[in-house]
């Protein structure tokens, strides 16, 4: 990285967090903080430094992505993984002979059994037709289910009787035994075993994705286990540690909360410098929509049995002592939450936990995705240590069968971003990547504030009275995205604050909805060295 030394920034559109507005200023930054912000009106000649002139170019702190899977994302990023989707069974398995063959496997991943219809999933027949020699590995768009051919079931010796049985999750099975096709836990224990491998060459491909997260403007990102209840949850700080001196993107991490918490007691005492933190833990209430894990207040549009309103992944009283566990260590914890009863389970821990254990000023526990929301729930969320970590992008991922799984009135009233705000909730963006893939803070901020594509789909924008302002959106890929990392050093520009920045090309208030595609970033800055120009 540059030499350490005083820079000072002028442009006439930085960005402001709390007015959500832009002025014409001077930032000054010197080594790694921001030494003071000086309205235009107020400037005088005593600072003194290299100067960056950005005219009309907008500056905003450096976009938090506060939900990913990096190192899913970063194989994905680096080719090993490939993105395939598809509206049929057949169609996605024909992709198969398109995916590269690494370490022996052939991995993609971008299908969603929801596609094939409600209540179908798919088998290995489908894809033995395309490839019977190699084992293949195709992880749903949700990365809730994987689906194997035969070749895979036989190299990982996967059989009815040497099923694991203490994971959530479900072995799909027909007339001729296992189809291939697994859900939630169990398909993360035999994701885990395919993918280990891919670890001996991680620290590359972690570099050079976090160079691709620069060129988006990202600075940080908190990387939350995959799993709560598999042996990998795929969070891997040892390897963040190899890299730290080349990193160029801060790290929080969060492992599964555990009962027995003598290894996440070492990582939080060993992992906590400005570069790479133990953020807290993380775990699982529920599972998605798509498979019918999500656990609702009501049945199911199209229910699968009589009942049929989902589940917890765990007991319930299993999750309440987890989440006050985690308080009383001092560890905020974020909760995987999709359905209406797993949110409204989750809000009334969390109250619970604040009167037992309140955590600290400044750390925060999270609800991650809050989708098919009650709004009688609302007012739970106006919570002191609680931020509401959502995915923009989530919005367009199956938005068109929706109805079929949890019925229209449901449906119409999800992702209530506006809502919660007008709660006083807090809200943090993410991606959740590799569930979306290469989706930039751009595109997050377009989809809260137009709530559709950039493509124009849907024609009609979906819930439109949730749509946010492009102001609260940026705030909330900023400085609640900093809230949802506990971290109190980022997310605005202003003295005293690490210097993480990014330069776009134009000011993203002042833009139409055709006007976007014509916006970049131009620079990115991290502990005041540019990372990305």
């Amino acid at each position: 990285m540059e030499g350490k030394m005083r820079k000072i920034i002028h442009s006439n559109a930085i960005f402001d967090v709390h007015t959500e507005t832009v002025f014409n200023g001077y930032i000054v930054i010197m080594n790694d903080v921001i030494e003071a912000v000086v309205n235009q009106k107020n400037w005088t000649d005593d600072f003194s430094g290299e100067f960056f002139e950005f005219g009309d170019n907008m500056i905003v702190p450096g976009f938090i992505d506060a939900h990913i899977h990096f190192y899913l994302s970063a194989l994905l990023h680096s080719g090993k993984i490939k993105s395939i989707t598809g509206q049929s069974e057949v169609e996605v398995a024909n992709q198969v002979d398109t995916i590269a063959t690494v370490n022996g496997w052939k991995i993609g991943i971008g299908w969603f059994s929801s596609d094939f219809g409600q209540n179908i999933y798919p088998t290995h027949h489908s894809i033995d037709k395309v490839c019977n020699d190699t084992p293949v590995m195709l992880i749903s768009g949700d990365a809730h289910s994987v689906w194997f051919n035969q070749s895979a079931l036989d190299s990982l010796a996967i059989t009815t009787q040497a099923l694991p049985t203490d994971l959530s999750g479900e072995a799909l099975q027909d007339q001729d035994g296992l189809t291939g096709c697994f859900t939630e836990a169990i398909a993360i224990h035999y994701l885990a075993k395919v993918l280990q491998p891919f670890k001996k060459s991680a620290a590359k491909d972690y570099l050079t994705y976090m160079k691709r997260l620069n060129q988006i403007g990202i600075t940080s990102i908190a990387d939350v286990a995959l799993s709560g209840e598999s042996w990998d949850e795929f969070i891997y700080p040892e390897i963040y540690e190899a890299i730290k001196g080349e990193a160029t993107v801060r790290v929080s991490f969060y492992p599964a909360m555990r009962q027995e918490t003598t290894h996440l007691t070492q990582l939080a005492h060993q992992f906590q410098d400005d570069w790479v933190q133990f953020g807290g833990v993380k775990q699982f209430f529920d599972g998605v929509t798509s498979t019918h894990t999500a656990y609702l207040k009501q049945e199911y549009a199209t229910p699968y049995f009589k009942n049929d309103v989902g589940g917890p992944l765990l007991p319930i009283e299993k999750m309440r002592a987890l989440i006050l566990q985690a308080n009383q260590m001092g560890w905020p914890i974020r909760i995987h939450t999709i359905g209406d009863q797993a949110i409204h389970s989750a809000l009334c821990f969390y109250q619970e936990s604040a009167q037992m254990y309140p955590l600290k000023s400044g750390v925060y526990n999270t609800l991650e995705h809050l989708e098919v929301m009650d709004p009688n729930d609302l007012p739970l969320t106006d919570q002191e240590h609680l931020v509401i970590s959502v995915q923009p992008s989530h919005l367009l991922v199956g938005y068109e069968t929706l109805d079929e799984e949890v019925g229209p009135d449901r449906a119409s009233k999800m992702f209530p971003f506006h809502s919660l705000l007008r709660a006083n909730g807090r809200l943090a963006f993410g991606t959740d990547s590799p569930v979306v893939v290469d989706v930039t803070p751009m595109d997050t901020i377009y989809y809260a504030s137009s709530r559709r594509g950039k493509n124009g789909l849907p024609e009609q924008p979906l819930m439109p009275h949730e749509k946010l302002t492009v102001g609260q959106a940026i705030v909330a890929h900023t400085l609640g995205a900093a809230k949802a990392i506990s971290r109190e050093d980022l997310g605005e520009i202003s003295s005293g604050k690490k210097a993480d920045l990014c330069v776009l090309s134009k000011n993203l208030l002042a833009l139409q909805e055709d006007e976007w595609s014509d916006c970049s970033v131009l620079r990115t800055m991290i502990s005041g060295n540019w990372v990305w120009m």
